[in-house]
């Protein structure tokens, strides 16, 4: 499903790229502080922009890719900033932004990935690797750019950069990767659980593109994005969600179109297919800085995390590991504006806005122009602790102070019928009868407030009352409780299903009973001992399941309450567990399953929270 090319092949590819650039601009890394070259083009401005549409560059396979660049009306060469992206270079306010960036003095090019848009050739989702090297380097030779590159942009942008960052193109001097994944597994198969309402709208989005190249639309009807109707929207929620068997589904002719979905559900333990996608088998390989942005409810914050920590302890150089800056804010997926200052009516102040392009422009403007603006000066990991509202800066991530504190679940067997039935301390439980409750795969617990790739802290009191919602809480704190790293809810569980999901949040319940979700996650049974060889479970018998709750920071104030919340579902955002122990996606049979939570002096269940001394 990959392009290939021999060992032999690709290193003379790769030698003539970097030759031909090497002799247009010279070698940018010379190590240590960053320096511009002599004739690098100044940065005052604002210069006048010219814009050189569907600037075509040829991949080492021949197939021809196509860039807008944005370039100051000005004499001399400048350093350049590369975006790569499937979703159309020429996309709705975007062009302002590339000609904002342009006139402060960088040739900005942008282009659209392969088989995408404006570019030739048949796109094969998330390969982007050797294709970015080749554009870097093809960057790099152009007259008016100095020989120093960076990239930019978040999410599939971000794999973009980390892709041919891995490769170690010459010219590269520096990314900005903002909400990236580690493991592409882990992002599309959370816990063992399918991502289908982002997998699946993300899918028909990029086949409504292949469509319209199809159907005969010409190069320039090709240059602008496309997506689906509210039509198609509707239907995507109120009937193709909810296919079955999963694995069946043509909506839209996606099967065609956008086969690459397929080869995700083909594949739902860990092997070797996802070994091509993954990036922290990699890290060792990373010789540029990088920033790293993401939001608490970025559902790519692990990944985020994870690239800083890997490439701060792994990269080739000492530059690149002192290199890595990270930045995480109370926000989603988008990329965060000073008008970035609640999500879903949670406010967090108005120092959680953020001006994020100033940041990338004082980045760039110090790796790329040699500026010393600060921008590397101070704690190399800035923080915002929710509940305080408050912007913090560490020297590291995940925090060595943090103390792992088991939380246990307690209660008289009603936290499944009653709102106040569980409770949740630090003792370990005794004598305790057990937790149950029935999932019905055709009744699932909804998502409730998403849009792509986000989560919610919106209130979650609305479905708690639901019988198929256990929810367990401590009583209100006396003191200020910190809680910033990673969190993980451990069960001691039983079904009468052979495999069914388990899910978990951790809340913030505040003095009036109001509640703020804070992290969550979910565990496919038949992967609670690895991803990369299934186990289905005995009907009936215990069996220790551990859930990813992700990351947060926030401080539990006086008067607030930790409140632990379990179920089976998360949909749509993950696909429903039928309960039948079917290979994945082949089956339309569901199955109620009855769930059992244990915790007792033999099975404690518990959540295992970061707990910072002394905040």
């Amino acid at each position: 499903m990959r392009r290939s090319t021999s060992a032999a092949v690709r290193a003379a590819l790769c030698a003539a790229l970097v030759a031909g650039a090497v002799a247009a601009c010279g070698s940018p890394k010379t190590g240590g502080e960053a320096k511009a070259p002599a004739d690098a083009g100044s940065p005052s401005g604002p210069h006048e922009v010219v814009l050189d549409k569907n600037v075509p560059a040829a991949m080492r396979d021949g197939v021809v890719l196509r860039a807008d660049v944005y370039r100051p009306d000005a004499e001399g060469t400048f350093p350049a900033l590369l975006q790569r992206t499937p979703y159309s270079k020429y996309a709705s306010t975007s062009p302002e932004t590339f000609r904002r960036i342009a006139s402060h003095g960088y040739v900005v090019v942008v282009q659209d990935t392969r088989g995408r848009y404006a570019s030739d050739g048949e796109a094969i989702p998330h390969d982007e690797s050797h294709d970015g090297y080749d554009t870097v380097e093809w960057v790099a030779s152009l007259p008016y750019v100095d020989g120093r590159v960076g990239m930019w942009g978040g999410s599939y942008l971000a794999t973009t950069q980390l892709t041919a960052a891995s490769l170690a193109p010459p010219h590269l001097v520096a990314i900005a990767p903002s909400s990236s994944y580690t493991s592409r597994y882990d992002m599309v198969f959370q816990g063992g659980a399918f991502y289908l309402s982002d997998g699946l709208g993300w899918n028909l989005g990029q086949a409504a593109d292949v469509r319209r190249r199809r159907d005969g639309a010409t190069f320039e009807e090709r240059d602008g994005p496309v997506g689906l109707t509210d039509e198609e929207r509707t239907r995507m929620r109120e009937e193709w969600l909810w296919h079955l068997p999963l694995a069946s589904i043509d909506a839209l002719d996606i099967r065609e179109l956008a086969p690459g979905y397929f080869w995700m559900l083909e594949h739902p333990s860990y092997d070797d297919f996802w070994i091509t996608y993954d990036i922290g088998r990699r890290h060792d390989r990373f010789e540029v800085p990088a920033l790293h942005t993401t939001g608490w409810y970025d559902t790519l914050l692990k990944g985020t995390l994870e690239n800083f920590r890997g490439i701060r302890a792994r990269a080739v150089t000492p530059d690149a590991r002192d290199g890595q800056r990270l930045i995480v804010g109370p926000w989603t997926h988008s990329r965060p504006t000073l008008r970035s200052t609640s999500i879903d009516g949670v406010e967090y102040g108005p120092q959680a806005g953020f001006e994020y392009e100033r940041l990338l422009l004082d980045w760039y403007d110090h790796w790329l122009r040699g500026a010393q603006n600060g921008v590397m000066g101070g704690a190399p990991v800035r923080l915002f602790v929710m509940g305080v509202n408050a912007w913090r800066d560490e020297q590291e991530w995940p925090l060595s102070r943090a103390v792992p504190t088991p939380f246990y679940l307690h209660s008289d067997g009603t936290a499944a019928s009653s709102m106040d039935g569980g409770r949740l301390d630090p003792l370990r439980p005794g004598a305790e009868p057990a937790d149950s409750y029935v999932y019905d795969p055709n009744d699932p617990v909804p998502t409730g407030a998403m849009s792509g790739y986000s989560r919610s802290p919106a209130d979650p009191t609305s479905i708690e009352s639901r019988p198929d919602v256990a929810v367990y809480t401590s009583e209100p704190l006396t003191e200020p409780l910190e809680v910033t790293g990673y969190v993980e809810l451990v069960l001691v569980a039983s079904s009468s299903a052979p495999d069914t999901d388990f899910t978990g949040k951790l809340i913030d319940v505040a003095p009036d009973g109001t509640a703020r979700t804070l992290t969550d996650g979910i565990v496919r049974a038949r992967y609670r001992n690895g991803f990369e060889r299934p186990e289905l479970l005995t009907p009936g018998e215990p069996a220790e399941l551990r859930i990813d709750l992700l990351a947060t920071s926030n401080v539990f104030l006086p008067g607030h309450r930790i409140r632990i919340e379990i179920s089976s579902s998360n949909f749509p955002r993950f696909d429903r567990n039928p309960n039948t122990g079917e290979p994945f996606g082949t089956g339309a049979e569901v199955r109620t399953a009855r769930q059992t939570i244990h915790h007792d002096a033999e099975r404690a269940s518990y959540v295992l929270l970061p707990v910072v001394p002394g905040s």
